[in-house]
């Protein structure tokens, strides 16, 4: 059986404040259901383009990870925007995060 999970709303808190001690800018443009709300991290990197992690889940380990929606090389804010969208028409509770950094990282997969 998995750990019980972190709700949202506390997950994009944590990152919100980690971000911000490591003056990372980080927003939240879309609030979703507080507590099970599924959440997107739109990063954008300037010239590089944009990544958006998603949680996944592993059946076989038995535990959440982030992916990337957008595959494995950046893509350009507009397609990223586009893709945002797409997930928000299947379900308006998700939760959308973004933030700016060269490095393309994600608040919430951070140590």
């Amino acid at each position: 059986m998995s750990d019980p999970r972190l709700k949202s709303i506390l997950q994009i808190q944590a990152a919100v404040l980690a971000s911000s001690k490591k003056g990372i800018p980080t927003t939240v443009v879309k609030r979703g259901d507080p507590d099970a709300g599924i959440i997107f991290v739109k990063v954008f990197g300037g010239t590089i383009g944009c990544v958006i992690f998603n949680q996944s889940y592993d059946f076989k380990e038995d535990r959440l990870y982030w992916s990337k929606l957008t595959g494995d090389k950046p893509v350009e804010e507009a397609e990223a925007d586009k893709l945002i969208e797409k997930q928000t028409s299947f379900d308006p509770d998700i939760w959308v995060l973004e933030v700016e950094d060269k490095f393309l990282r994600n608040p919430l997969d951070l140590d």
